[in-house]
């Protein structure tokens, strides 16, 4: 079991994002992401390591929700603990709008 696994939540967008199964031997997880009472299914979860074994790592997700549309999202974590993840994504609906967000995610 991987210690990218778990909850994080970022008070300032609202989102709540939940890593399951983070694989460290091809950095790969699944999970689920939701943000302002919409529930996404991450369709790709990929994270590395720093020259493949050391710190930091980079994460990025896509989330897909079929009746509101897509966020996608780009993290960091200046260690393995994973506690505090700085992150700017964007969200795009299949109403047009197209909306960045942004803030620190903190692992529960």
């Amino acid at each position: 079991m991987s210690s990218i696994n778990g909850t994080y939540l970022n008070s300032n967008t609202g989102a709540k994002l939940v890593i399951t199964d983070g694989n460290d031997s091809n950095g790969t997880f699944s999970g689920s992401f939701s943000q302002g009472g919409v529930n996404y299914e991450v369709s790709y979860g990929h994270y590395h390591f720093q020259n493949s074994t050391g710190q930091p790592t980079i994460i990025t997700f896509t989330g897909l929700n079929d009746g509101t549309g897509y966020q996608a999202w780009a993290l960091f974590s200046p260690d393995h603990n994973y506690s505090r993840l700085r992150a700017a994504g964007s969200r795009n609906n299949f109403d047009g709008d197209v909306v960045l967000l942004a803030g620190e995610f903190v692992k529960q």
